[in-house]
């Protein structure tokens, strides 16, 4: 294990896989339910997953879990921790988050039903309730080990479209929380935010609003109004409001969100990019270009000091540029910056990547409207060739 552990703070990691296949040789001569037979498993299987080898790692974990059941008895608690870790391999495979707060408030396109025999959230789902379960027979309902699998359960069944099971733990959760802390302690923010989005997932937007503004009014009496704690509720509100048409009050939001990460964070922190997206895309739906301009120039600008000038991540806030200046029929600009666009995905993807297709199409059009007919047609030409190459090409 030694000789492993060194290879991996090495980053040796032909050794270190290795030298972890000879300790898990070694300890398995101990017996199925020997400390160093799980301590090498956890090991050997946290290494798997940190490479991608999740089926390997799935296997390993799931040795873990007999060998400590094996070791300590089926309902100990630490049985129950490495359920945990099982899961976050589960959800790992289906790139979804594990914190708490982390139901999605962008749920437009998002089909209720679409993950609902999903292998991965299945299996989440199923080691999450046995663990819930160890958990509520060693300490009672209202330990915060019991209440933290709720809502780890809470974001699987979010992820299955379960929104009737994952409103009743959160309720329960709200309810723990209450008990145990207080109706008006921070805790209970969380599980307010959490139902507030829910709700407005089932189209519940009344509800939702209540929830929301609950969870925002308690975080600014615990935190104050300039804490980055009332973020998450404020942008949930905002989303809310805007989808509503209630602009006006959408953008008060956004720039109280905005003001808050200026004074915490800085005003050139890129932190203040998603806000500034925000905003520019609630002036976007009211035909607001100058404004949308002007918001995504400051947001470029940040982008640009964190990540270089040739990040693929400029390239959303590019493009969004570009169709600010499209819509006040400034061309020039446009095409300006779609060829920037057009360069930084040719650096990262290649000169005849599919990525290409819907910037050159928009590049084209900005030539149009310049009456550049031989620009246009220079891009019209390359357009077939990176469809022919990249196999989007139409027959």
């Amino acid at each position: 294990m030694e000789s492993a552990s060194a290879a991996l703070q090495a980053n040796n990691l032909d050794d270190a896989l290795f030298d972890l296949g000879n300790a898990l040789r070694e300890a398995e001569k101990f017996g199925p339910g020997d400390q160093r037979l799980v301590s090498t498993l956890g090991l050997m299987a946290s290494f798997q997953r940190s490479q991608g080898n999740f089926d390997q790692a799935e296997s390993l974990y799931l040795r873990l879990v007999v060998a400590l059941e094996r070791g300590l008895g089926e309902d100990d608690p630490t049985v129950a921790n490495a359920l945990d870790t099982l899961a976050t391999l589960y959800q790992e495979k289906h790139a979804l988050p594990q914190e708490e707060e982390s139901l999605q408030a962008d749920h437009a396109h998002q089909d209720d039903h679409a993950n609902e025999h999903d292998q991965p959230l299945d299996s989440a789902e199923k080691v999450l309730r046995r663990a819930l379960e160890i958990r509520e027979k060693a300490f009672g309902q209202d330990d915060p080990s019991v209440d933290a699998s709720v809502n780890r359960l809470v974001v699987v069944y979010d992820a299955q479209g379960k929104y009737d099971e994952a409103k009743v733990l959160l309720q329960r959760s709200l309810e723990t929380r209450e008990r145990v802390f207080g109706k008006d302690a921070p805790e209970m923010a969380a599980s307010l935010y959490n139902l507030g989005i829910l709700a407005q997932k089932r189209g519940n937007l009344a509800e939702a609003e209540t929830l929301l503004k609950r969870s925002w009014q308690l975080r600014e009496k615990q935190f104050g109004l300039q804490d980055l704690e009332l973020d998450r509720s404020l942008n949930a509100l905002a989303s809310l409001y805007t989808g509503q048409r209630r602009y006006e009050e959408a953008e008060r939001l956004l720039r109280l969100s905005l003001s808050i990460r200026e004074n915490k964070l800085g005003g050139d922190n890129p932190g203040l990019v998603p806000v500034l997206g925000s905003l520019s895309a609630l002036h976007a739906l009211q035909d607001h270009p100058a404004e949308v301009q002007r918001l995504l120039e400051r947001s470029l600008s940040l982008e640009e000091k964190a990540f270089g000038e040739e990040h693929l991540l400029l390239v959303s806030t590019l493009n969004n540029l570009a169709l600010a200046h499209m819509a006040q029929e400034h061309y020039g600009e446009a095409a300006q910056i779609w060829e920037r666009v057009l360069s930084i995905q040719e650096i990262n993807n290649g000169v005849f990547h599919a990525s290409l297709l819907p910037t050159l199409e928009a590049l084209y059009e900005a030539y149009q409207k310049q009456g550049k007919d031989q620009e246009a047609v220079r891009i019209g030409r390359r357009m077939e060739a990176v469809a022919e190459m990249s196999g989007q090409h139409e027959h």
